[in-house]
């Protein structure tokens, strides 16, 4: 198949793609993983801070670096070995680049995005965000429930000369989860990618909040989740709210 993906139009504003990635194929070339290539150790962890390592992200447009954990195993191991696990319930999973927001971060470079405003919903370290910016969104919305993931996030931003303070900021980080997001305006464009995982409630509220989220005119969603789905009836029950 020369698509990258199956895309399924759940109405006019939002789009469900179902990235098979290792054999997609983007305007008939392949569509480019990031490796681990060149990776500088930044910080080996403190009690306030986990470790860091700055990955090259100049397949993405970012070419000064992208902030991230080593590892998703290296993180649970910090955060047990300080307490963090113990007193604040952590989600790893920003350890790690998903496939899925790999899929969607190369999918905005045929997405209009300049001059749009943008939300990235469960952004892990804002990959698909912070593309956006770079590719000239006038605001952007980091959205994620691990203040330390929003905090490499915005390092990511800063790195890559996308304003994140005063008049001129472009990129901003919002700690919260899809039950705690009531007060941001409408925006142009909602990102997610990996999110579809949890039970047929929280799907029905995240389906929700896509809608509310979205201008009354114009505004599109763009999700990606994985072929094989992450967790049973999840995508169902999205799809279905």
């Amino acid at each position: 198949s020369r698509r990258i993906a199956q895309v399924m139009v759940l109405s006019r504003r939002l789009v469900l793609a179902y990235a098979t990635l290792k054999q997609a194929v983007r305007r008939g070339r392949g569509v480019q993983m990031m490796d681990r290539s060149g990776v500088v150790r930044l910080h080996e962890g403190s009690r306030t801070l986990p470790p860091m390592v700055q990955i090259d992200g100049g397949l993405f447009g970012l070419a000064q670096g992208i902030v991230m954990p080593p590892s998703q195993e290296e993180l649970w191991d910090w955060m047990w070995a300080v307490g963090y696990a113990q007193e604040h319930d952590p989600d790893p999973s920003f350890g790690s680049l998903w496939s899925s927001a790999q899929y969607l971060a190369h999918a905005l470079s045929v997405e209009a995005v300049g001059g749009k405003s943008v939300v990235e919903l469960g952004c892990g370290v804002g990959l698909c965000g912070l593309v956006a910016a770079r590719r000239g969104a006038k605001q952007v919305c980091l959205v994620d429930r691990e203040p330390l993931a929003l905090h490499m996030a915005m390092s990511t931003a800063a790195l890559n000369g996308l304003p994140t303070t005063g008049p001129e900021a472009r990129v901003a980080a919002r700690v919260a989860d899809f039950t705690t997001v009531d007060d941001l305006a409408p925006v142009d464009l909602v990102l997610a990618s990996d999110v579809l995982y949890a039970d047929k409630g929280a799907m029905t509220q995240l389906a929700a909040l896509c809608e509310r989220l979205l201008r009354p005119t114009g505004g599109k969603a763009l999700l990606a989740d994985p072929a094989a789905g992450r967790a049973f009836g999840a995508r169902e029950a999205f799809c279905d709210a």
